[in-house]
């Protein structure tokens, strides 16, 4: 028999054992140990210890804690001093610590860093990354921060790709630990793209998975969703069917969030499956996560019975549970079915124990409000009120540690159901202007800091107190824009919209979130399919306007200003196209009125149609060089172009098109010199990552791929001007983020400083554009502020003759308020 080279085997394990292959790793390995030892072929001590120290390492990947022992001290002695030595410490030592054998654990972790120190020995990154999770294990994060950063040097050092790749995934999840959501979401993005390029399809995989609950504390759950999916389909290939029970749960979880409780069960009741295939004793906290999962689904679904049968088994797995967040909420969701059953007085000491309980804020936050909600239907409104607050502020100062502003975009989204309960409540409670105030505080939250709009009381430890936060006179607001607000919020059962006037604030009831959000698809699929409302008296329009505009339509004056403030669907909605019954027959709203949308009322409270600090006329960027056949070239683009230029003198104008309108031409154009910003282009609207939209102009001439203005650097250049309009297809975005709103290329103007801005919710229309623009623009120079003249360009399309009558033509672009 020929002799094999052990050098190469030994690297062709090692690469099985770095690409996730345990499975194969380690039967080859112990297929090799065999070979190499005292009885087999080809005995050799020192390849038979190298064999058997790689085997007991794949063992511990494979949570097989029981079985390394034995194996490590199978074979001859091991050498008193080296690196083996040190390598059969530090695997003896971790097998001893997830065995639940502290004392040994220590002492051969003590021996393994005494040789590694004394031996000068490579080995020491491992070393400091065994302290790492010993340290971790034990809840000191600073320390086992310092240690794996530690970690991370020596294997970086000393050029070891699968330690270095281990290393940054557990940064990753110390600061997930420690609730630095978007800084973890930062260091598992970079630990995911290091293990790539070294094939470390383990790594890969729970780096994967921490950037799924990254996004999901952070509240983006689509993100976050899509994340745990892939995450569960890469530990499928490697074999990795512990984490595969976590993954499932959590993308059932990120389904429960997004609404979607059906899929949500369904990745739930998959991962229980997976769950109890495995070793029980070693799935106890997902096996308690994920019944306790399945009864909160149900118990929002009203089955309560079946809620409870599951709230109990979780209860009972959970004493076997070391972690205190894991049984809190297995607690906090037996309290809610309490709750709900006449015969169970438990509810509230259940809360109050475990809110006591847990570090986590969420569950904290969860609790808090599940306690108003118990108070307030015991009609004990004071304690209500209490705890209702003390939600908000515990959301309130989680949300004040995400520093990223993309990230803040989506922290709302778990703020949203405290506020609006807590609004309800109030209502409830007979003190509605309180509740408008409360919720448009809530409001656009982002671009209100960014603006320094009306910024947030701090307390003495320096946390946001939106509680105490300035509120605003709405009806002054009114008055000062001579003007009527109309603001929406949407609930589960139901829906309200505030009227305010320049003398006085009324409160409507409207019908739940679901039902206007069905007719308002549907309007949207008809406008889509070019469609006539006025001429076929479309029933949906008809609706919709009975059922958002009617119940404040005496407070509105023919002609009048209205600002609109949506909530949630309603961004989609073109409010101008719904149908107004009048003696002469239907017509569109429009007709009556001159609408804008907005985000807040505070936000409308700076608005200052007057003045800018801008002392150019125009900036036009447009007619781009087609990058390629995704963005073909624009037949009209030119002829927008002349028709806007037309409107201001020669020397007041910079005009950008053909070659020079590259990304670098606005940024380099000094933008915040100029009253009006126009760009006549292609755009993209990412809905996973809204401030990844962009304007999409000519490639410059360093880089063919360098072509997009993206939404992200252009919140970067401050503006002053009077009105940005993006004549691109979905300028306004694709995605509507909790309490801030439709978030896309607008969204970033606004966020520089515009005024206004105008922008589309659909495709635009090449041919029709440029009459709709030239008409704007002849409106805005004759005086007109741009609500009146967005509207009048508008009227002009509607009336004359031929499709462009219809709103699939006009009504894409609507006007947005800024500060």
């Amino acid at each position: 028999m020929a002799h094999p080279d052990p050098t190469a085997l030994y690297q062709s394990i090692d690469d099985d054992f770095l690409g996730g292959d345990l499975q194969v790793a380690v039967a080859r390995a112990d297929q090799a140990r065999k070979e190499y030892s005292a009885t087999g072929s080809f005995p050799n001590p020192g390849w038979e210890l190298k064999f058997r120290l790689l085997e007991a390492d794949i063992l511990l990947k494979q949570s097989r804690w029981k079985d390394v022992i034995p194996m490590l001290n199978s074979g001859a002695p091991v050498p008193a001093v080296g690196d083996p030595a040190v390598k059969w410490n530090l695997l003896s030592s971790r097998a001893h610590h997830y065995l639940g054998q502290p004392q040994q654990a220590n002492q051969e972790l003590h021996a393994a860093r005494r040789l590694a120190e004394s031996g000068h020995s490579a080995l020491m990154g491992d070393v400091l990354r065994t302290e790492a999770l010993v340290e971790r294990d034990a809840g000191h994060l600073e320390l086992a921060m310092e240690k794996f950063r530690s970690s991370l040097a020596v294997a970086r050092e000393h050029r070891d790709s699968l330690l270095v790749a281990a290393d940054l995934v557990d940064i990753g999840h110390v600061s997930l630990q420690s609730g630095q959501y978007d800084q973890a979401l930062a260091l598992s993005q970079q630990a995911a793209n290091f293990a790539r390029s070294v094939h470390a399809r383990r790594q890969i995989v729970m780096a994967i998975g921490n950037i799924g609950w990254a996004y999901q504390n952070l509240g983006d759950f689509e993100n976050a969703l899509s994340a745990f999916l892939q995450a569960d389909a890469q530990a499928k290939e490697v074999g990795m069917d512990s984490l595969r029970v976590v993954w499932l749960q959590d993308a059932g979880l990120a389904q429960f969030r997004l609404g979607n409780l059906q899929e949500a069960r369904k990745y739930d009741e998959k991962a229980l499956q997976a769950a109890l295939r495995l070793p029980t004793a070693d799935e106890i906290d997902q096996i308690v996560n994920i019944e306790t999962n399945l009864a909160l689904l149900l118990y929002h679904q009203g089955q309560y019975d079946a809620a409870k049968t599951y709230s109990d088994k979780a209860k009972i797995t959970a004493g076997n549970s070391g972690d205190v967040n894991v049984t809190a909420y297995a607690g906090f969701v037996q309290a809610l079915i309490a709750a709900r059953r006449p015969s169970d007085q438990d509810a509230e000491r259940l809360l109050l124990q475990n809110r006591q309980m847990t570090t986590d804020p969420e569950i904290r936050m969860e609790i808090e409000n599940a306690l108003a909600h118990l108070y307030s239907d015991s009609h004990r409104r004071p304690q209500a009120e209490l705890w209702y607050r003390r939600s908000i502020q515990t959301f309130e100062g989680n949300r004040s540690a995400v520093q990223n502003v993309a990230l803040r975009l989506s922290s709302f989204a778990y703020g949203d159901t405290v506020y609006r309960d807590y609004a309800e409540f109030l209502v409830d409670s007979g003190k509605s202007l309180q509740a408008l105030q409360l919720l448009d505080r809530s409001r656009a939250r982002t671009l209100q800091e960014g603006l320094e709009v009306n910024a947030d009381t701090r307390d003495a430890a320096g946390k946001v107190d939106s509680l105490r936060s300035s509120t605003v006179d709405a009806p002054a607001v009114a008055r000062k824009l001579n003007a009527t607000i109309l603001f929406y919020s949407l609930g589960a059962e139901k829906s309200f919209l505030w009227a305010v006037t320049a003398h006085e604030t009324h409160l409507f009831t409207l019908p739940k979130q679901k039902d206007i959000q069905v007719l308002v698809e549907a309007y949207q699929r008809s406008i889509q399919k070019f469609t006539d409302p006025r001429q076929t008296l479309n029933p949906t329009a008809i609706t919709l306007y009975e059922t958002l505009i009617k119940p404040a339509a005496v407070l509105i004056a023919k002609d009048s200003k209205v600002y609109i403030i949506p909530n949630g669907i309603l961004y989609a909605l073109n409010f101008e196209t719904l149908l107004k019954p009048t003696p002469e027959g239907f017509k569109y709203w429009i007709e009556d009125v001159a609408v804008t949308v907005t985000s807040s009322i505070r936000i409308l409270s700076h608005l200052n149609e007057g003045s800018t600090q801008a002392t150019k006329e125009l900036l036009l960027i447009g007619n781009p060089v087609s990058p390629g056949n995704e963005f073909p070239a624009l037949g009209q683009a030119a002829d927008e172009i002349q028709r806007i230029q037309k409107h201001f003198s020669p020397q007041g104008q910079s005009v950008f098109s053909q070659a020079q309108a590259v990304p670098a031409a606005y940024m380099t154009s000094s933008p915040d010199q100029f009253k009006y910003v126009h760009f006549v282009a292609h755009g993209t609207a990412s809905r996973l990552s809204p401030l990844d939209s962009a304007v999409v102009l000519s490639p410059s001439q360093k880089s063919h791929d360098d072509f997009k203005l993206y939404a992200r650097d252009i919140v970067q250049h401050p503006l002053h001007a009077k009105l940005v309009t993006i004549s691109a297809c979905y300028g306004s975005g694709l995605r509507t983020y909790a309490g801030e709103g439709l978030v896309g290329l607008a969204w970033a103007f606004l966020r520089a400083g515009s005024h206004y801005v105008i922008s589309a919710i659909w495709e635009v229309n090449d041919d029709s554009t440029p009459l709709l623009m030239d008409q704007l623009y002849a409106e805005l120079k004759a005086g007109s502020p741009p609500d009146v003249a967005l509207r009048a360009a508008k009227l002009s399309l509607i009336n004359a003759p031929g499709n462009y009558r219809k709103p699939f033509y006009w009504a894409t672009f609507e006007l947005y308020a800024g500060s």
